[in-house]
């Protein structure tokens, strides 16, 4: 497949297949994920690969639990009030594998660096019939003194992107896009 190709048909996926996506898979796109443009030179980038639906349903529980607590500092997450506390929704929709890419804060461009490569990620998975889709209800429990001392996360390094990961059950169909907004044509 093309690179625009990949652009243009590549969606967030929710559902996979039972095929094991084995951890050679996810370190090869990691490899490839590092070939993303960085900003100095810097590479801030540092990873935690976690895999298994019962380990990453019970980090579910645990985000479920700290967006309700945090819920009056989370205004983007108080309409989903009702799935926080629904004890059968997972925020991994039953994944098997979770990516979740770390930036050192100590470098001015982290998250920019970060974003570069967890698209390369996203585009080169998609390219392979890997389904992936940016979990961004994990980022305040990835960033928890908890997680990041059960992973060895050094302090300085923060969360820039969660990915679940996994063979595709289907596509799913395009959305409509909004025309891109233009502020300005010098000609």
């Amino acid at each position: 497949m093309n690179i625009i190709e990949c652009i243009k048909s590549r969606r967030s996926v929710r559902r996979f297949t039972d095929e094991k996506l084995e951890y050679d898979k996810i370190k090869e796109l990691i490899d490839v994920g590092i070939c993303a443009p960085t900003a100095q030179m810097r590479q801030p980038w540092g990873f935690v690969v976690i895999q298994g639906k019962d380990k990453l349903k019970e980090i579910s529980d645990k985000i479920k639990v700290d967006s309700l607590k945090k819920l009056e500092k989370l205004p983007h997450f108080q309409k989903y009030e009702d799935w926080f506390k629904d004890p059968e929704y997972n925020v991994f929709y039953e994944s098997e594998n979770l990516l979740v890419i770390y930036g050192d804060s100590e470098c001015h461009w982290y998250k920019e660096d970060c974003c570069c490569l967890a698209e390369n990620i996203i585009l080169a998975a998609f390219d392979q019939n890997i389904g992936s889709c940016w979990i961004g209800f994990a980022e305040n429990y990835l960033e928890t003194d908890e997680f990041k001392e059960k992973y060895d996360i050094p302090k300085q390094y923060k969360v820039v992107s969660s990915l679940i990961l996994g063979y595709m059950e289907k596509l799913p169909k395009p959305p409509t896009r909004k025309e891109p907004i233009i502020f300005s044509e010098v000609k």
